[in-house]
């Protein structure tokens, strides 16, 4: 397991002293951000090879009301998100200067991944934003080996001023590295590492969180929506998720179960795990059920979510809680149809 750092509890001047470093807090709220990303949003989005870094400018109020204006590089990222074929608004990344950020909302920070809604005349896709959030809120229930987000309420303004100025919800992603730190730990970027050579307890639970929003589209050997954090070379490694856009509890319309599982509709859940005994199954799924209520009020707390789509999301846990009271559910999902 990988000690958290005493860091986090320091002071920012002490902090400052001690690592060089500015403290993070960005992602230490739950309240949204308020901010304008000023940019030549035609330029940016038809940028879908990823080619160069574009000049923007972000901006918001503090807390004393002075409007702060940062100027940023923004770069389009991704895979499936960036084609303009699937999504009209491709996700980006934000590159900050390290001077800039000083005593701002985003100290510390350096390049930080935007969650962004796909498709801009369709209401669906910005809900599915906040499911893909409230995903990564989840699992920061069960971990602090996870990734932390944080909802932006984000103004998008065209430089050029040929394109309306358009209001969406998106989300930032606590970066790699920051995260691993924050844990005490490194990334391991090494390939091939099954899941029985990572952490047994842990990516038990991980594979039940997959199944409980319904999602098959990850794997630890490809390192694939997976990281792994590692201590030292004496501790095995623990896996941690990300990219959720394509589990069933977000239902994203692009969103299909890759061709060789035995399942038409990502709604299907299928548990993705190894066989385990049922002692270690039910060891991981006591972790879900002592935090039934967590659960239920993180799907009830996301800003912005329609009632219809909340309506949706409990539904569907209702459905995961149901199998896992269900001694005969449990034998199907989690002894029959596990990995061998």
């Amino acid at each position: 397991m990988c000690p958290t750092s005493s860091f986090f509890w320091l002071d920012a001047q002490d902090f400052l002293s001690i690592t060089g470093e500015e403290p993070t807090f960005l992602f230490q709220s739950d309240e949204p951000l308020y901010l304008t990303l000023s940019m030549d949003v035609k330029t940016v989005i038809r940028d879908n090879e990823e080619k160069e870094n574009h000049p923007a400018e972000i901006s918001y109020t503090d807390q004393e009301g002075n409007e702060i204006k940062l100027p940023v590089e923004i770069r389009v990222r991704g895979n499936f998100r960036k084609d303009p074929v699937n999504c009209d608004f491709p996700p980006l990344r934000l590159n900050f200067s390290d001077t800039t950020v000083i005593n701002t909302v985003f100290a510390g920070q350096d390049k930080i991944k935007l969650v962004t809604h796909c498709r801009t005349r369709q209401d669906l896709y910005e809900q599915n934003v906040l499911k893909e959030y409230l995903a990564y809120k989840l699992y920061n229930l069960f971990t602090e080996e996870s990734f932390r987000v944080r909802l932006v309420h984000l103004t998008y303004a065209d430089t050029r001023g040929k394109i309306d100025t358009l209001e969406k919800m998106a989300f930032l992603i606590e970066p790699n590295q920051q995260m691993a730190r924050r844990n005490g730990c490194e990334i391991l970027e090494v390939k091939r590492i099954q899941q029985e050579r990572t952490n047994r307890h842990k990516i038990n639970v991980l594979s039940v969180f997959q199944f409980m929003i319904g999602n098959t589209d990850w794997s630890v050997p490809a390192l694939h929506n997976v990281v792994l954090l590692k201590e030292d070379s004496t501790d095995l490694p623990i896996a941690v998720p990300y990219d959720f856009d394509w589990c069933g509890m977000v239902n994203s319309p692009y969103a299909v179960p890759a061709e060789f599982l035995p399942i038409e509709s990502v709604r299907t859940r299928l548990y993705r795990g190894f066989c385990r005994p049922d002692e270690e199954v039910q060891l991981a799924l006591d972790e879900f059920r002592q935090r039934r209520d967590e659960i239920y009020h993180t799907c009830s707390s996301v800003p912005f979510l329609t009632e219809k789509e909340l309506n949706k999301t409990i539904k569907y846990m209702d459905q995961f809680f149901k199998t896992i009271e269900n001694p005969n559910a449990v034998e199907l999902a989690f002894h029959r149809n596990c990995r061998e």
